[in-house]
């Protein structure tokens, strides 16, 4: 059974790299792309995906609350992932409220993703810098449950 994933994200770019390199995932299957959080709450609810993978910096940011958001996808999935250029505490405390269980670096994207969506289940929000694959192995290892 795969895991259906759900990315949004403002930058044609950023889905279509994304969306390549999970093309050969047996385990991982990208079932839409949102641009906006518009299309991300009207997305969820139709789609019911097992993860999200979003951006919290979207186009429409300043039209929908976090909270608002956060109470809208928390319904229809079951785990929110983040992703971000930024590294400031203002991004991470976004991730947060939107209800994110982990904050990845869109620079090291690929090496976190397999794991994190193969895990399907985040239980504590950490940020992951290249650097720090040992403390994502400890974190995988302790805080991973069956489901999120």
């Amino acid at each position: 059974m795969s895991i259906k994933l759900l990315l949004v994200d403002g930058s044609d770019v950023m889905r279509s790299a994304i969306r390549r390199l999970l093309k050969n995932e047996l385990d991982i299957e990208v079932i839409g792309t949102a641009t906006s959080f518009a299309e991300t709450l009207v997305l969820t609810a139709a789609l019911k995906p097992d993860v999200l993978l979003m951006d919290p910096h979207m186009p429409d940011e300043r039209e929908y609350t976090p909270k608002l958001v956060k109470s809208q996808i928390l319904l229809h999935t079951k785990c929110i992932v983040a992703m971000s250029l930024w590294n400031d505490a203002d991004t991470r405390t976004l991730a947060e409220t939107f209800g994110a269980h982990v904050l990845l670096d869109k620079m090291n994207l690929y090496s976190f993703l397999l794991v994190i969506v193969a895990a399907h289940s985040l239980v504590s929000f950490v940020f992951l810098h290249s650097d720090e694959i040992s403390l994502f192995k400890v974190a995988v290892n302790r805080y991973f449950s069956t489901s999120c």
